[in-house]
């Protein structure tokens, strides 16, 4: 092969005997894409597929330099490969990483920096992708905000692949050798394994088995296939397949060669159009992109000065093109920055911002790039390039750990000085929850009374001596389910089922929902090991225990594997597993009716199905109130780490939160279940406090933290202990449900 091109990630040109404008042009259609996606112009829907075109750019020249190198040497040199890569690419990336390290420092609240710190230490070491993978699947990660790095990942993807690729082709080159030795054929040289061979074993080895798994795990899980290696290395595989055919489209006409790459930008330009972030990705909608530009680079051999090539290689392109990574790796950065400070861009103000990301991206390029590519001594030396890239790498690792530690250490929040609070005793007044009568009240009636918190009394006590948990921490303090591994994930149909509270209990509560119920685990077990209760847990995040059909609320699409769970569970529990009562709570107030609507009505119905048949097994339920959702962007955990001396600043107006109406209306139509509203004191007197006598009371999105919940337990006591042992076996283990 003898064309020159550029990467579209890392700008590095292969020699040969003509540079190929209309790649590096490419390149620039690419980072325009994606920068105008980012700006958020409107009318760009799809222009993340800019990221797509790059994949296949890397593919082609990647492949082309190595296999260039077998035909000419018989071998691959792995250190010469990876010290380009690393003086390459590194410095520059790490430098970008420091910036961000230091801004976010300065610009964002103590909160973030672990977080962010973690990125950019992911980021460095080029794993960054698995980790948002992760993080896009975790319910629990629902308040995270995006990440400064977050275009990292697509470069992560690349470094993944500049390290397998070249194992990869040099085990093809010696199998290929020995199979042609042993067919009698010349086998002591490069030159000796066809193209055509290498196409076919890469098809085999990368491309077919990372498109298959792109197909099926897009379906299955769209939001971490985005990230993942694996469903991206089919389209780096596509441009290696263009260089290896290098030698087939160089002979094909002219006019031929013009017309595939035409057809390849229309490609192009309609998917950059009709895409958009609703699509399942990079699933079989990729390939309309990715073959779009391996049409474009194929048609390029045949036809290089007219039409797409012409218009590509027009030197304002070819100027962009060459300066894409250095403004990849600024614009997104620059957007969080504006962003951090001023709120959230308009389509105008992030193309200004984008606009002026090529101030820093042209001077990194010509200060920190430049240079260090074409140093003399590291292009002589292998080794000293390679610890250059290194050295790179640890310090944008040090600057992303150092920001990570530093989001543990600030000062804690001072104590509450004012705001609505209450005193925290069950009764209000100090008193101890009753004990319940075995014969107890009747779950067809009111539930006991209790009085309502007061304002904060004068003597009262903070429970620490500081803010609990510290607000750095408060995404960290959770109920024991998920370190117990007791809560389903989001895209998990599985049934995991935990024992809790007293082993050998006489009363066994079934604690069943999503997140909301689960929040009150703490609570729960506090309540259980002093009354003896048996609790057997069963949640699913984001999953409502309901016999209706629930929406993602990200798609608008069915829950299905809510459905799936919710229909075990309760097959369970009102058979081998059957308790003696079901305490219960949702996040969603609204479901699919018959006419595929959602409404409220199609959520009370399905939880009254339920509710029904369990009062029909003598299963009476219990519904807690869902707890308000906090007003505002800011997270309350958030406020009060950046206003520690005016906590109650950070306080908003209560709420009904919104999956109480719904449990709410299904409790008045069954007559063996209850509604128990604990949001009076969640947020007592109208007001919900960010911190109650020194505990921070929210965590991620309106979920309150579990030393909250503990503080709780003695009101939710006063509540569930005559409602679950005055509906509780009578004390006849022969005769007692559940047992």
């Amino acid at each position: 092969m003898t064309a020159a091109t550029a990467t579209p990630a890392t700008g590095e040109r292969v020699t040969g005997s003509r540079f190929r404008k209309d790649v590096e042009g490419l390149r620039a259609v690419a980072v325009l894409l994606v920068l105008a996606y980012h700006a958020g112009v409107p009318w760009l829907s799809g222009g993340f597929i800019g990221v797509d075109v790059f994949f296949v750019v890397s593919g082609f020249v990647i492949t082309n330099q190595l296999v260039r190198e077998v035909e000419a040497t018989g071998r691959v040199h792995l250190l010469g490969f990876y010290g380009r890569r690393a003086k390459r690419l590194l410095p520059a990336s790490a430098l970008v990483l420091v910036v961000t390290a230091v801004a976010s420092w300065l610009l964002t609240s103590r909160v973030q920096w672990q977080s962010i710190g973690g990125d950019i230490a992911g980021s460095a070491v080029y794993l960054v992708n698995w980790v948002f993978a992760a993080r896009s699947v975790d319910y629990l990660a629902e308040d995270v905000e995006p990440s400064p790095v977050l275009h990292f990942w697509s470069l992560a993807v690349e470094e993944q692949f500049y390290l397998l690729w070249p194992l990869v082709l040099i085990g093809l080159v010696l199998l290929l050798r020995r199979r042609a030795r042993r067919s009698g054929a010349r086998g002591a040289s490069g030159a000796a394994v066809s193209r055509r061979s290498l196409a076919a074993g890469l098809l085999a080895v990368i491309v077919v088995p990372s498109l298959v798994f792109s197909v099926v795990f897009t379906a299955l899980q769209p939001a971490a296939a985005f990230f993942v290696t694996p469903t991206r290395l089919w389209e780096l595989g596509a441009g290696a397949l263009v260089a290896l055919g290098a030698g087939t489209f160089g002979r094909w006409r002219q006019r031929t060669g013009a017309l595939v790459a035409w057809v390849g930008l229309l490609v192009l330009a309609a998917s950059s159009v009709a895409v958009t972030s609703s699509t399942p990705w990079p699933g079989a909608a990729a390939l309309a992109p990715v073959l779009g530009t391996a049409a474009i680079i194929a048609g390029g051999f045949s036809c290089r000065r007219m039409g797409v090539a012409g218009l590509l290689g027009l030197r304002p392109l070819v100027w962009v093109g060459g300066l894409s990574y250095s403004l990849y790796l600024w614009h997104w950065p620059l957007l969080r920055f504006w962003e951090w400070e001023l709120g959230t861009p308009s389509a105008v103000q992030g193309l200004v911002v984008v606009a002026f990301s090529f101030l820093p991206a042209w001077l990194s390029y010509r200060y920190v790039e430049s240079p260090i590519r074409h140093a003399r001594a590291l292009n002589l030396s292998p080794r000293y390039a390679l610890s250059v890239g290194v050295n790179a790498t640890l310090v944008a690792l040090v600057a992303g750990l150092a920001l990570g530690q530093g989001g543990t250490l600030g000062p804690s929040a001072a104590a509450r000085p004012t705001g609505a609070t209450w005193s925290g005793s069950a009764a209000g007044d100090g008193a101890s929850p009753p004990d319940a009568d075995p014969s107890g009240p009747s779950l067809a009636g009111e539930v006991v009374a209790l009085p309502h918190p007061s304002s904060e009394k004068p003597g009262d006590e903070p429970f620490f001596d500081r803010v609990t948990p510290d607000p750095a921490s408060a995404t960290s303090d959770l109920p024991a389910l998920y370190d117990l591994d007791c809560a389903s994930e989001v895209t998990d149909a599985t049934v995991r089922m935990c024992e809790r509270g007293a082993a050998d209990g006489d009363v066994v509560v079934a604690v069943v929902g999503d997140s909301k119920v689960g929040q009150w685990l703490p609570a729960l077990e506090e309540i259980a090991a002093d009354r003896g209760w048996l609790l057997r847990v069963y949640t699913k995040s984001g999953c409502t225990f309901t016999a209706a059909t629930i929406v993602l609320p990200e798609t608008g699409e069915p829950f299905t594997s809510c459905r799936t769970w919710s229909d075990e569970v309760f097959q369970r529990i009102t058979g081998p597993e059957l308790p003696d009562v079901v305490v219960t709570s949702g996040l969603r107030g609204e479901a699919l009716d018959a006419s595929g609507e959602v409404t409220e009505d199609a959520m009370v119905e399905g939880y009254t199905a339920y509710w029904t048949a369990l009062g029909a097994e003598e299963v009476p339920v219990i519904a807690i109130s869902d707890s308000p959702q906090p007003r505002g962007e800011v997270r309350s955990y958030q406020c009060v780490a950046d206003a520690p001396d005016d906590v109650a600043s950070c306080d908003w107006p209560a709420g009904d939160g919104s999956g109480s109406p719904a449990l709410r209306a299904a409790a008045q139509q069954v007559d063996t279940a209850e509604y128990v509203d604990m949001n009076p004191w969640v947020c007592p007197e109208g007001t919900c406090p960010a911190v109650y006598r020194n505990v921070l009371t929210y965590r991620q999105g309106s979920h309150i933290t579990a030393t909250f919940a503990e503080v709780l337990s003695e009101p939710l006591a006063g509540y569930l202990v005559p409602l679950v042992e005055g509906a509780g076996p009578s004390g006849d283990p022969e005769t007692s449900p559940g047992r």
